[in-house]
């Protein structure tokens, strides 16, 4: 084995491929033909989108889970540990079963080079492989169509949402994107988008491949109760009184609504009662989306990183009781709309904690601080040399009544967190 421990092997795969990201399935699927894995024996689901993917994931895992079968789930990226992007029964992987994966992953790659992505959802995949799994749902980690999980074909696609994100890769429209996203649907097999107005691309790839297409507010619709509870419809369903997912904000709901159309289409092979999916709703959780936590005062940490989940960022602490003082806590990736992030919160913060992240994709601080003063001159704005710093300072600043945002990326979110354990 090339190295005894899993972040020696992480370090090291950080350097294997000379792009961070290189989409492409080719040298993933002669790896994993190398490894026997390209024909799994359990369920597939797959679910890619803009927003809402790991919310729909960890939702999917959560029911299963509580029906009493055996469901795995791969994530992307982790907060605070590894582990956590690679789950079987609800929780992560030990070192040793990854030490193991990456090690026969690296065997079966010869002359070929991965990216991180790539050696991660291999291994993912050879451990899966190994275990009598009932279902795996697989997030994608970006776009869809020449994403590494996209090797596999799914049993069930489903695309969450689509938005403007990572448009250097995927294209600077709503179409294009769409498109890309749409890849992971597959002849004779259902797909599922939760997007209101899905991009006619999306439709038009969906047609041409022959796949089985569920649209929201067509084959399948949510509507909140007026007792706090919510039902979902099909031509052939009628689920009422179902609880709120365990997740903050109205449109969790919306996510709920698209992965339990994806349990109805798997209805035959891995049947779900409306109590048990009852039941998966309250149990579900995911760390780092509006997540709220009581540090002397509240603290909110939330992952968004884009305008979409921004706009959903906003929407909800408007929701909340006004604090005395709103503290944000923000560093970003150069390649975001920046000031369609900051726009979208502005309202709602006193006083611009930031940093740059550790990463070679980070936005500077300076150029931070041009954006909010750019839409905000008077903005309150000061600079620190890491997150962490920026972190204490606004928590050493903060009274009881006041609240601290933590947001702009996972990376941002995870360094922060990393402290609280």
């Amino acid at each position: 084995m090339r190295f005894e421990h899993l972040e020696d092997w992480l370090a090291w795969q950080q350097t294997l491929h000379s792009q961070k990201i290189q989409l492409g399935l080719d040298r993933v699927a002669r790896v994993a033909h190398e490894l026997g894995i390209m024909q799994p024996e359990y369920k597939v689901v797959m679910v890619a989108g803009t927003n809402g993917k790991g919310s729909i994931t960890a939702i999917l895992e959560s029911i299963y889970h509580r029906a009493g079968y055996r469901v795995a789930a791969y994530t992307s990226p982790h907060l605070l540990k590894y582990n956590e992007r690679i789950r079987v029964g609800k929780e992560n992987v030990e070192d040793e079963l990854l030490c193991n994966a990456f090690d026969l992953v690296d065997q079966a790659r010869a002359e070929f080079s991965l990216s991180y992505f790539e050696f991660g959802t291999l291994a993912a995949m050879q451990i899966f492989s190994k275990l009598p799994l009932d279902v795996a749902v697989f997030e994608v980690g970006l776009g869809g169509r020449l994403d590494a999980v996209n090797i596999y074909d799914a049993d069930v696609a489903i695309v969450s949402n689509i938005g403007l994100d990572h448009v250097q890769w995927l294209g600077s429209t709503r179409e294009s994107i769409g498109h890309e996203k749409a890849g992971i649907f597959r002849k004779g097999k259902p797909a599922i988008c939760g997007d209101m107005e899905p991009p006619g691309t999306l439709l038009k790839y969906a047609g041409d491949t022959g796949a089985e297409l569920y649209l929201v507010d067509q084959d399948f619709s949510y509507q909140r109760e007026d007792k706090g509870g919510w039902s979902f419809h099909t031509p052939t369903l009628d689920w009422k009184d179902l609880p709120v997912p365990n997740l903050y904000g109205d449109v969790q709901v919306g996510n709920a609504a698209t992965a339990l159309m994806s349990l109805q289409c798997l209805e035959d092979e891995l049947p779900v009662t409306h109590e048990v999916a009852a039941q998966g709703l309250t149990e579900v959780c995911l760390s780092g989306r509006f997540q709220r936590v009581l540090d002397g005062c509240e603290v909110i940490f939330d992952v968004a990183h884009n305008l979409d989940s921004a706009k959903v960022l906003g929407k909800n602490l408007l929701e909340l009781q006004p604090a005395s003082r709103t503290y944000a806590v923000l560093a970003v990736l150069e390649d975001k709309d920046v000031e369609g992030i900051i726009g979208a919160v502005n309202r709602q913060i006193d006083e611009w904690y930031i940093s740059e992240l550790d990463s070679e994709r980070s936005l500077g601080a300076a150029d931070l601080q041009d954006h909010i003063k750019r839409l905000d001159p008077e903005a309150v704005v000061k600079i620190f040399p890491s997150i962490s710093k920026a972190w204490l300072d606004a928590k050493n600043k903060a009274s009881r009544t006041s609240r601290i945002v933590v947001f702009g990326s996972f990376l941002t979110v995870a360094e922060v967190l990393s402290l609280q354990v």
